[in-house]
């Protein structure tokens, strides 16, 4: 990113190219990116999903079926976030992510309806 190379002199330029408040780029320039935080959420059904969205900059995680619909909700629970307190650890991500019994099972097309259905491409 072009501010966090500026000098401060050139942030007040800056700042009036881009037409956004001076403090905010002041700041951008100072962190490296937009002061909004990056949450992930979908198809995170295991501590190793959880801890890889971490690694990737994700700043939170949610998780819901995820947890709710696996064989040992309040175990995956507690995996799920140590492992996203601990994504830089690869041991701990392997510890906690033995014994977890069945994750979230998936629905099969053939079991839903045709009318609830949202497309029958690629089936």
């Amino acid at each position: 990113n072009r501010l966090t190379s500026m000098a401060e002199d050139e942030l007040y330029v800056a700042a009036k190219e881009l037409q956004a408040p001076y403090e905010l780029v002041v700041e951008v320039a100072r962190e490296g990116k937009l002061p909004v935080p990056l949450f992930t959420a979908g198809g995170i059904a295991t501590p190793a999903d959880a801890a890889m969205m971490m690694q990737l900059g994700a700043d939170g995680v949610f998780v819901g079926s995820g947890i709710f619909k696996s064989g040992n909700p309040e175990q995956r629970a507690r995996a799920i976030v140590r492992a996203t307190q601990n994504y830089t650890d690869p041991a701990v991500i392997a510890d906690v992510s033995r014994g977890l019994g069945e994750a979230m099972v998936g629905i099969n097309v053939d079991d839903i309806p045709v009318p609830h259905r949202l497309s029958e491409r690629g089936w």
